[in-house]
């Protein structure tokens, strides 16, 4: 079955959804623990240190067990040797391993004087992942979508990863995950961390601060997931994020020069394609040889909604519509092969925390609110399928509870963000009694990787309170000029700077 035929991984894909130094800066109690061994990871020259434990599957089931591995990316100068920073991946389905370069260069003015630790949460990386079965880049160009039923296709696509897997997702959930990451901590003997998550990485991250507050020191939340708000909202974040684009090319005289019509030629050309699709011959996007892609409304809708998660990619989007809308797939091919923007996603993983959290909190007026935009729309139906046959026990309602904490919370959000507004971190606040939240106004997601918030989140640590931060270098306009040709970006008109 072809991946494009899984809309959940149409959505991750798509949508919904990287200074050499030795291991010296580890204590050595640390250096040490034989739990731990030197090894390396793509997009660092560092040295890390890695290692493993085991942890039953289950609290209660105790005839099995689960290896949850991590690696520790040490401190530049040991002077903080019982603190360190544990990072969250986001997702969900992304293992913390995998993306260590982005972690490194997000907490790099906290990696100054305290460690960080990466844990694959169970189910994804090195921590028995439970990734489906995905075809070749050729088939998922090929394959049409929109001449199979989305529900019956999910049905499919859920029976054959049910079938490889042979496991109770029940035990992958958010709940499940927090105590692996409290027993890394004590076999590592850090005696107090300072919490970073991302993206869903901060639901992991609020609930691990619930169920082992005292272990905590300060949390940040960069692009926050709400504990009571459903991932299946992030339909209307998404339209938001493309309106602004298409306002910002409006009022932009360059852009409006080029592309006069942007966002009508873009519904047009999705209603035509609604229609019917478009088939056509292209290169492939790394071998350069010839492959079939059958374009539809969903693969135009997810690599444009994908394109929004960064500036380089967001100042693609004019172009790529518009040569699309005249015929030209060149532009749009680019983006469609891009399939390691966030690196893997488990995608059993991704149910499980889906199935058991997301999909048994829709009510009635949630389905009828979601489903005003096409993403909304697209997840409930295709959790309406796969969710009765993954059969996730549902958590426990207590788990909706917005997180009651007096430890200092950093919240960041991104005025562009297509996932996690920032209306979503003033929700997760509510009952926060020592949290502030800052907004950089032209940030996508993930605002540690954009801006200045890396020395800000390096300065909260530091000094553990949210008062006296200075953030206005977060109001630094960090968008880039929109492509006006296959050759490249122009400088605005109306913008004096200089790329």
């Amino acid at each position: 079955m072809n991946k494009y035929g899984n809309p959940l991984f149409k959505l991750i894909r798509f949508g919904l959804i990287p200074l050499a130094i030795a291991c010296s800066g580890l204590s050595n109690a640390k250096q040490n623990n034989n739990l731990l061994t030197p090894c390396y990871v793509d997009g660092l020259e560092d040295r890390l240190m890695c290692g493993s434990i085991e942890q039953p599957l289950s609290k209660k089931e105790n005839n099995e067990s689960i290896e949850i591995h991590f690696a520790v990316i040490p401190a530049i100068k040991e002077t903080k040797p019982t603190e360190a920073v544990l990072a969250f991946a986001g997702g969900p389905g992304q293992s913390a391993i995998e993306v260590a370069a982005i972690f490194a260069r997000n907490l790099r003015y906290a990696r100054e004087n305290r460690d960080i630790i990466l844990v694959d949460q169970r189910g994804t990386g090195k921590s028995q992942l439970l990734q489906c079965d995905a075809d070749s880049l050729e088939e998922q160009f090929a394959f049409n979508d929109q001449a199979v039923s989305l529900f019956k296709l999910a049905e499919e696509e859920t029976e054959a990863c049910k079938r490889k897997l042979k496991i109770d997702l029940s035990h992958f959930t958010t709940v499940a995950a927090a105590s692996d990451f409290e027993a890394v901590r004590i076999a590592l003997g850090y005696e107090t961390l300072h919490l970073y998550g991302a993206s869903y990485g901060t639901r992991i991250a609020q609930e691990y601060m619930r169920q082992y507050p005292n272990s905590v020191a300060t949390a940040v939340l960069d692009g926050v997931v709400p504990m009571q708000q459903s991932l299946v909202a992030i339909g209307e974040a998404i339209d938001d994020s493309l309106d602004a684009l298409f306002q910002r090319c409006a009022e932009d005289t360059t852009c409006k020069l080029q592309y006069p019509s942007l966002s009508s030629d873009y519904h047009e050309l999705i209603n035509k394609l609604q229609e019917s699709p478009v088939k056509v011959s292209v290169r492939h996007p790394r071998t350069f040889e010839a492959i079939d892609l059958t374009l539809t409304e969903s693969k135009l809708r997810g690599v444009i909604r994908m394109a929004l998660y960064g500036h380089t990619s967001r100042a693609l989007v004019p172009l790529v519509i518009d040569s699309a809308y005249k015929g030209n797939y060149i532009p749009l091919v680019g983006l469609l092969g891009n399939e390691n923007t966030f690196g893997a996603i488990a995608m059993g993983m991704h149910s499980a925390i889906t199935c058991g959290e997301d999909w048994p909190n829709l009510s009635k007026e949630n389905r009828q609110e979601f489903s005003q935009s096409y993403f909304g729309r697209l997840m409930i139906e295709s959790l309406d399928a796969s969710c009765p046959l993954w059969q996730v026990k549902p958590v426990d309602p207590a788990f909706y509870q917005p997180l009651k904490t007096d430890t200092p919370v950093l919240l960041l959000s991104g005025g562009l963000d297509p996932a996690t507004p920032p209306s979503w971190a003033e929700l997760a606040m509510v009952a926060m009694g020592n949290a502030k939240h800052l907004v950089a106004p032209t940030a996508t997601h993930g605002v540690a990787s954009q801006t200045c918030a890396n020395k800000i989140i390096g300065q909260f640590i530091d000094s553990a309170s949210v008062e006296e931060l200075n953030a206005e270098c977060l109001n630094k306009d960090n968008t880039k000029q929109y492509f006006m040709n296959i050759n490249g970006p122009v400088v605005s008109q109306s913008s004096s700077e200089e790329l």
